[in-house]
């Protein structure tokens, strides 16, 4: 009776070991898994338009008096008012900016409105940086292609590929110097989040 026990207990840490293991490795390849699935999405992702907690609201006319500033004679006013537009998220800044970049003449302002837009790490920046990559002055074409340097983006190598095309050398230097800085940083990011998922996650949580 004694050996039938001592059998039955033995039989049943076997089991019980055996069950162990087969869970661990089951968790194993679901941690895996799941891992696999972060990867596919360690490309960082540019919002539609900045996220703003708080947007101040003017009233239709204070945006319709605006709007037309941005066509003042004075260039000053010109861009303080294209500015608060940006800032306000105003639906008719970006046509208004591509607008800007095709009738100004001053390359300095030029080189503002590239500089308002390429702080907001958004798409929508995105795609007014790539109209100013077609302008007509070569310096703004510099400037821009400059400043998608700093989106951390695939599309951003996107839109700088089509800038190796220009016939200008200077614009094709910066592009590939853009591109280049564009890759390095996506791949920073990468490591980064790669670091991350590799960290042993706590147990408990501490709210």
């Amino acid at each position: 009776m004694k050996w039938i026990l001592l059998a039955l207990i033995f039989a049943g840490g076997v089991y019980y070991m055996v069950a162990q293991k087969k869970a661990e490795e089951e968790k194993k390849v679901q941690i895996e898994q799941i891992k696999k699935e972060e990867i596919k999405n360690l490309d960082p992702d540019l919002p539609v338009v900045a996220q703003n907690d708080y947007v101040m609201k003017f009233s239709r006319q204070t945006l319709v008096t605006l709007r037309l500033l941005t066509e003042d004679t004075n260039e000053k006013v010109r861009l303080a008012s294209i500015e608060l537009l940006w800032q306000l998220q105003d639906e008719q800044s970006p046509y208004i900016i591509k607008r800007m970049f095709e009738m100004e003449t001053e390359a300095s302002i030029k080189k503002k409105l590239i500089e308002m837009v390429a702080k907001d790490k958004t798409k929508m920046s995105l795609k007014i940086l790539s109209e100013a990559l077609k302008n007509y002055d070569k310096d703004t074409r510099i400037e821009a292609a400059a400043a998608l340097g700093d989106f951390t983006s695939k599309d951003g190598i996107i839109i700088l590929n089509d800038a190796l095309k220009d016939y200008d050398e200077e614009v094709r230097l910066k592009s590939l110097e853009s591109i280049n800085k564009i890759k390095k940083n996506i791949e920073l990011h990468r490591e980064e989040k790669l670091r991350e998922l590799s960290q042993p996650k706590p147990i408990f949580k501490v709210e």
